[in-house]
Formats: C-alpha cells, sequence, structure tokens
C-alpha cells in the first residue's frame, strides 16, 4: 500500500469527545419534584388560613355575640315581686257585683238565730238577703249553692264573707245564691265584720228559729 507524505488534514487537534448519547432522568429527580409540589400545596393552604385569621380579627366582635332571646328576657322576674295572678286568686279579693243577686240563708243546723245571724253578717257586707228559712238536711257541712255558672264567682266571695268553705252548683233553691247553715259553723256563727261586732249578739237574741 502507497504511502502519502503527512499533510494538514492529518494534524487534527483532539477533542476528547468520544460520542452523545440521551439518558433517562433518575428517579431521584422525580422524587424531588413531587416534595416540590407538595410543599407549595402547603405553603398555599397557609396563607389562605392566613388570610382568613386577619380577616376575622379586623371584624366587629359585637356581631358574634348572640342576643338573648325574648323568651329567656321575660321569663326572669325581679326577686321580692309578686306574679299578679297569685293576688286575683283569692275569691274574697274578687270584684263582684253583691246587688245584683239575690240571697237565701237556710239554717240546717238546728240552732235557734243561726239563720239571723248569718243573714245580718251577708247585710253588712252589702249582700241582699231575700230569705230566711228554717231547713232540714243531714248534712254537717255548710254550703254556699248558685243556680247558675254565672253566679259561681259571687258564691264564692259570699262563702268566704260567711266562713264557709264549701261551695256547689244545685237547682233545689229558688235564690240566685244560697247559703246553707249546719252544725259545723252555726255555734260558732259567721266572721265578725268589722265596725259591726254587736250584729251576732244581736241576732242570737231573736226568737226566730231561722
Amino acid at each position: 500500500m502507497p504511502e502519502y507524505p503527512e499533510d494538514e488534514f492529518d494534524r487534527i487537534a483532539p477533542t476528547g469527545r468520544r460520542g452523545a448519547h440521551r439518558r433517562e432522568p433518575e428517579s431521584g429527580q422525580r422524587g424531588a419534584y413531587t416534595i416540590i409540589a407538595v410543599v407549595a400545596v402547603i405553603a398555599v393552604l397557609l396563607i389562605v388560613g392566613v388570610v382568613n385569621i386577619i380577616r376575622t380579627s379586623f371584624s366587629n366582635p359585637e356581631d358574634n355575640v348572640a342576643e338573648p332571646t325574648p323568651a329567656a328576657t321575660q321569663s326572669e322576674e325581679p326577686e321580692g315581686e309578686e306574679s299578679p295572678t297569685d293576688e286575683a286568686s283569692d275569691p274574697s279579693e274578687a270584684e263582684v257585683d253583691r246587688s245584683s243577686v239575690s240571697i237565701g240563708i237556710y239554717n240546717g243546723s238546728g240552732v235557734n238565730g243561726a239563720g239571723s245571724a248569718f243573714a245580718d253578717a251577708a247585710t253588712a257586707h252589702g249582700w241582699t238577703v231575700s230569705d230566711i228559712v228554717t231547713y232540714a238536711t243531714p248534712s254537717t257541712t255548710s254550703t254556699v249553692y248558685y243556680s247558675a255558672p254565672e253566679y259561681e264567682a259571687q258564691a264564692a266571695v259570699l262563702a268566704s264573707d260567711l266562713g264557709i268553705d264549701s261551695i256547689a252548683e244545685s237547682g233545689e233553691f229558688p235564690e240566685h245564691i244560697t247559703a246553707v247553715i249546719t252544725s259545723d259553723i252555726a255555734e260558732q256563727g259567721p266572721p265578725e265584720v268589722e265596725g259591726d261586732a254587736g250584729a251576732e249578739d244581736d241576732a242570737g237574741a231573736q226568737d226566730s228559729g231561722a
């Protein structure tokens, strides 16, 4: 093989490059990208939370206080004050028209003068006594009877005036309200009416069997 003399094409400076090729990224780089994404999401969430806290701190504190409901406010009553219904529950304090009803006093006690004594007491309290009757009854409990429901309140007041504990509705008697006096209170008589202390003594001196 013939030899040729060396020329400038034979004198090329060495570059050290032997070849180039592509290679796949390493698995460590993928993990780094995942961590960066997670950190970014957490950072966004923290920023949103801080913004909400700052916004809440600048709001009016009174807006967050719940106002009391009207029912809770009305349920509290000042100490020492009584309910308005307590006073009205006493029948003796009720406002009734004593002059609009007829009253009968029936003496069923067997005690002479008891009917007149209770009739005088009723009159002293402002009642209109239309009749005093001697009455036979086996009962030993004095009772005030009212002839219709509309007279119940007045019957309760009359019972209180005469010291009688029992009232009941009955159509047996002709008067609007009838007080039947029996042995339980006949001897002691009606409660003393203020300003009329001698009424009981005067009634007891009468001869009438009523």
